[in-house]
């Protein structure tokens, strides 16, 4: 069974011809998910611009991740969960798209630069935490975060109007 078999067999369930049929479905589950990319971006891109140096330079590292990376997560699972939702109605608009696969490889991305950034950077964050300047790794965690995201938000955008 091919990959484009799995994705018009997915689009065709019941339930996500629902969502891509209904009037309102489709509409509000797009809605949400532009919602919690907000949630989720904002809180992000905060704390990535403390880890650059450019902002909340007078609070640490740790008490920014602390009050924003819950925001983070919430926005991040809620976002994930209505973009399955999406993906599912339209698998085969997806699967043609070079914008959606982009998206997906940047999805990747962007979780492995977290990854990568909370198993090892800011593992040590008591050692640097009080600084204004962060080390060199955080600096490039927290750029990559932004230019990925960025990314991502724009071919989100391009597969919604492709």
């Amino acid at each position: 069974m091919s990959v484009l078999s799995v994705c018009e067999w997915l689009q065709s369930v019941p339930w996500a011809y629902g969502i891509k049929h209904s009037t309102w479905e489709f509409p509000v589950v797009e809605s949400v998910h532009s919602l919690a990319l907000s949630v989720m971006l904002w809180p992000a891109a905060i704390l990535d611009l403390r880890l650059l140096g450019l902002t909340m330079q007078r609070r640490s590292v740790s008490q920014v991740a602390a009050q924003f990376l819950p925001w983070v997560w919430t926005g991040f699972t809620v976002m994930i969960l209505t973009g399955a939702l999406l993906f599912c109605s339209e698998a085969v608009k997806c699967y043609n798209s070079p914008f959606f696969r982009t998206k997906v490889v940047l999805l990747g991305a962007a979780g492995l630069n977290a990854l990568l950034f909370h198993q090892t950077v800011f593992k040590k964050v008591a050692e640097w935490d009080e600084n204004a300047t962060t080390p060199w790794r955080a600096k490039l965690a927290g750029a990559s975060s932004l230019i990925i995201w960025i990314g991502v938000v724009a071919m989100g955008r391009a597969l919604a109007y492709a």
